[in-house]
């Protein structure tokens, strides 16, 4: 290896033999120590001259390890080297172009709405599930025999779920069905389906720009930009919710065989996991969410010890009706605030939805707008439309249209009670979901003859521009005595 080094140093500095010293040894001049250090450092050339000296005690010559091969052998290094280093440097600029192409399209997907629309498909469709119950742990076993009709497996109260067996069991069925787990337990509500879903981590989210209502303008050989009108962003806070849901499982086991006979499933099919999830957790939790994501009201709540009752689900964060009432209070200029101070009857919604559609701004009336309402506000509007038009036949239901506009009635079941209604666009109807569904969590612990169930997401509901909003908030819900009636009437 020195050899090539000594033949890369005479080379550099142009010799075919160094000067000789009183013992015959090599040295350099001083010219050609200060060009050596010059290009490698000081601590090369004391390097070098130690190594020099030691190559020629073992009667080796300086000027012998400079061959014509050596010199060919180093030049074809020299080559590959050359190749391969310019090979890398194009590989390191494909890779730097490759991953500012990448991060570019991550900041574009991370602006981009996600609209709740399109055909929900399975992930389970033409694939295997992943998930395999051990059959040889007991309640597997005891659920195993009912179904096969065999009862000689009897179980007797609290001896008869090993919930750290159950517990294992829940961990290895959600690492495998997490993503569909979490999205069955998040499925779209009634409320949901009418709002565009914005992906996000932040704590706030706050929309970033108006929509562009015009571009054409007269031409002057200035910068005019249009889109001059009033926008107000509103601000729209995240919430960190959870679930911490009790089960003792020897208490459901009846329900469990029940449950299985009925569907026709096999302990496979439906492990005692996926029937705590999908059949005592998911339906309590798509109410709660429905009627927080409607009427709910953010209080903090300070728990400082394990087993203190949780906090109420309307308390969980703020639904839209509450995010209206709070506007109303504050005086926030919004598109219009409707019919205000009417309460709405049988014998006036018919009229008073005329004035609604009048109310409309003109930008909003050539769309096709909900009225996201009530449903038993709906009822009203129907009944009175068939008293004042008895042969007139509604074949749309509920999701009836106003007539002489493009507004469609759609029943919210969380604002059930609260006679009020709003329009607006769906893209000003915002559902905040977590950016990385993956990284939320879901788990069990056992304790003693007990399991809980927990989970953590990030969830909320709001609008983005207050100028696209017109709402309707009966005169005891926008009153000074809201709070009184607001329990009878879904919370708002």
């Amino acid at each position: 290896m020195f050899e090539k080094v000594l033949a890369a140093v005479m080379g550099f500095i142009g010799v075919s033999a160094f000067a000789k010293n009183a013992d015959g040894k090599s040295e350099m001049t001083s010219d050609q120590e200060k060009r050596l250090t010059d290009k490698w450092g000081s601590k090369f050339v004391e390097e070098f001259k130690n190594d020099l000296l030691e190559y020629e005690k073992n009667g080796n010559a300086a000027e012998d390890a400079v061959t014509a091969e050596k010199l060919a052998e180093m030049e074809a290094e020299k080559e590959k080297y050359a190749k391969e280093l310019k090979e890398t440097k194009e590989k390191i600029v494909s890779l730097e172009s490759e991953k500012k192409e990448f991060q570019a399209t991550i900041a574009k997907l991370e602006k981009q709405e996600i609209p709740d629309t399109g055909i929900h498909v399975s992930g389970r469709q033409g694939t295997k599930n992943k998930f395999k119950p051990d059959m040889g742990l007991l309640h597997n076993k005891v659920l195993d025999n009912y179904f096969n009709g065999d009862q000689t497996m009897q179980y007797t109260g609290d001896g008869t779920i090993n919930t750290e067996e159950l517990k294992k069991e829940f961990g290895k069925y959600v690492s495998s069905e997490k993503i569909e787990i979490l999205n069955t337990l998040m499925a779209p509500v009634s409320s949901t389906k009418y709002m565009t879903t914005v992906i996000t981590d932040k704590t706030e989210w706050r929309a970033s720009q108006a929509h562009i209502e015009s571009v054409l303008q007269q031409f002057t050989p200035y910068w005019t930009p249009s889109g001059k009108a009033k926008f107000t962003p509103l601000k729209i806070a995240n919430f960190k919710l959870k679930i911490n849901v009790p089960i003792k499982p020897s208490d459901i086991m009846e329900d469990i065989i029940g449950y299985f006979y009925d569907e026709s499933l096999k302990p496979e099919d439906m492990p005692i996991v996926k029937y705590i999830i999908e059949v005592l957790v998911r339906p309590v939790l798509e109410e709660d969410r429905e009627n927080a994501l409607a009427s709910g009201e953010f209080k903090e709540v300070t728990v400082t010890t394990d087993g203190e009752a949780g906090s109420d689900p309307m308390e969980s964060m703020d639904g839209y009706l509450t995010i209206l009432k709070k506007l109303k209070k504050n005086n926030t200029e919004i598109g219009a605030w409707l019919l205000d101070g009417v309460t709405l009857t049988q014998d006036n919604i018919f009229e008073k939805m005329d004035t609604v559609v009048d109310s409309i701004s003109k930008k909003y009336k050539r769309k096709k707008l909900t009225i996201h309402a009530d449903p038993d506000l709906i009822t009203m509007y129907g009944r009175a439309y068939r008293a004042k038009y008895p042969n007139t036949k509604n074949e749309d239901g509920e999701n009836m249209r106003v007539d002489f506009s493009k507004l469609t009635f759609a029943p919210l079941d969380g604002m059930t009670g609260t006679k009020a209604f709003f329009i607006t666009p769906k893209e000003n109807f915002k559902h905040l979901r977590s950016k990385n569904l993956a990284a939320q969590k879901i788990w069990m612990q056992g304790e003693n003859y007990d399991v809980k169930v927990f989970g953590e997401w990030w969830e909320a509901t709001g609008f983005a521009i207050a100028e696209a909003i017109f709402a309707y908030l009966p005169p005891e819900e926008s009153g000074s005595k809201a709070t009184s009636s607001s329990s009878e009437q879904g919370g708002l």
